[in-house]
C-alpha cells in the first residue's frame, strides 16, 4: 500500500486546485454570499453517464459501495449502515467532497474498528480517482467543444 497520508496531501491539493478552479469558472452557489464552490452544478454538469462510467470502471468501488458516513453533533455517525451511492451527485457530494471533509476535518486515520485505517485509504484513494477524472472528462469535453 502507498503512503495514505502523502495520498491524502495528493487529494487535498487536487481538491483545492478543483474548487479554485470552479469557482472562477462560475460554478458557485447563488444562495451565499461568499463565494463557494457548487459541486451539485459541477455533478450535474457531469451527468449521469459520469456515475454509470465510474461504476463500470471499478475506480471507486469502496466509495461507490459502502460510502463514508457523516459525524454528528452528538458524536455518532450516520447513517448507522450506509446504502450504495445511486447518482452523479451522490458520488460527489456524499463520496468525494465527504471525504475530503472527512480528512481535513481530522476523522481519517485515526483509528476505530479493525480495517478502518484500511478503510480510509482506501477512500482517499478513490475519491481522488474519481475528482481526477471528473476534471479530465469535464477538460476533454470543452476542448473538443471549443475544438
Amino acid at each position: 500500500m502507498t503512503n495514505p497520508y502523502e495520498e491524502a496531501e495528493k487529494f487535498a491539493r487536487t481538491f483545492r486546485q478543483t474548487e479554485y478552479a470552479l469557482k472562477r469558472s462560475g460554478y458557485l452557489r447563488m444562495d451565499k454570499d461568499i463565494a463557494e464552490a457548487d459541486w451539485d452544478e459541477f455533478a450535474k454538469k457531469l451527468g449521469p453517464e459520469f456515475f454509470e462510467h465510474i461504476v463500470a470502471s471499478g475506480l471507486a468501488i469502496t466509495l461507490v459501495g459502502e460510502p463514508p458516513r457523516r459525524l454528528l453533533a452528538n458524536m455518532e455517525w450516520s447513517p448507522e449502515k450506509t446504502q450504495p451511492l445511486t447518482n452523479v451527485a451522490q458520488l460527489i457530494v456524499n463520496g468525494v467532497c465527504r471525504v475530503r471533509n472527512s480528512y481535513l476535518h481530522g476523522e481519517k486515520f485515526v483509528g476505530g474498528p479493525e480495517g478502518q485505517f484500511e478503510r480510509d485509504a482506501t477512500l482517499v484513494i478513490e475519491a481522488h480517482a474519481v475528482l481526477r477524472e471528473a476534471v479530465r472528462v469535464l477538460t476533454n469535453a470543452r476542448v473538443n467543444r471549443n475544438g
